[in-house]
């Protein structure tokens, strides 16, 4: 009898030991999620402010889906964004619960982010860079998103940060030189411009400046607020002024040029301070 009983013990720890075991051993759908994503392929006005952003929330112990959308205006961006619980299996992405987040704009503008509850098919290359989502709702029912990579964040403000300069304003009997000084802050996800801007008028010069926090993607630039300065002496007036914007970037093979342009707008060309 105590025979009997020994054994069916060790049947049970044997069975215990199984389904623990294969519980250890769940494949974790989410992970290649984890981390920022943009609409791919930027230039499209319409999906370029927003990014899709998935994580894990250690405090309910759920995976949660955040859409945010940035709205650039004037003088200042306004953020919203929306928090849905999602679960993901091995071929889809379930949207537990739909979310909306407004927030007031410039004027009597709104900037509003949502997600709608549903199940999501997808698919993920083999590089875990790009996602290919479909019915999402929306037309048209298909989303790529590619990862907001750090690491290529990383170089591309190692090519911006630096000293580039504009070409020199010549007047009658003055000129103005400017230069943008691109650099990093405290904030990782955001950098800093600063605009100094040097003027003569006969022997008289002054000199001003402003700074303003950026945003640097794959390629552009987003200045996020607007800023100006005057310096003044007399009737001699130094003005510094960097407008909020949303402005794409090339930059030239050996790194000496920049061109910054937005549409119905010249092109600002810049050239690298040594």
């Amino acid at each position: 009898m105590r025979g009997w009983a020994g054994s069916a013990v060790e049947a049970l720890l044997f069975v215990s030991f199984l389904v623990s075991g294969a519980s250890a051993q769940k494949t974790d759908f989410a992970q290649p999620f984890y981390g920022t994503w943009y609409t791919y392929p930027l230039g499209n006005p319409k999906t370029d402010p927003i990014r899709h952003e998935f994580r894990h929330n250690a405090t309910t112990g759920k995976d949660e889906m955040i859409v945010t959308r940035r709205c650039q205006g004037d003088y200042r961006s306004v953020t919203a964004k929306a928090v849905a619980p999602i679960e993901i299996s091995e071929s889809n992405i379930q949207v537990l619960k739909s979310a909306t987040d407004t927030q007031d704009a410039e004027g009597h503008s709104m900037c509003r982010a949502s997600v709608e509850a549903g199940s999501w098919s997808y698919t993920i290359s083999d590089d875990g860079a790009r996602i290919i989502i479909t019915n999402p709702g929306g037309n048209p029912d298909i989303l790529e998103l590619a990862r907001q990579d750090p690491a290529t964040e990383s170089v591309l403000q190692t090519r911006i940060y630096g000293t580039w300069l504009l070409s020199t304003e010549q007047g009658k009997d003055s000129h103005v030189d400017t230069r943008f000084v691109f650099f990093g802050g405290a904030d990782r996800d955001k950098s800093n411009v600063r605009q100094i801007v040097s003027c003569w008028q006969g022997r008289d010069s002054l000199l001003s400046q402003v700074d303003s926090e950026i945003v640097i993607a794959k390629d552009q630039i987003t200045v996020l607020e607007s800023a100006s300065h005057d310096e003044r002496l007399g009737n001699f007036t130094c003005t510094a002024t960097i407008s909020a914007a949303t402005l794409h970037f090339e930059i030239s093979p050996d790194g000496s040029i920049m061109t910054l342009s937005k549409p119905g707008v010249k092109p600002l060309v810049l050239t690298r301070g040594r």
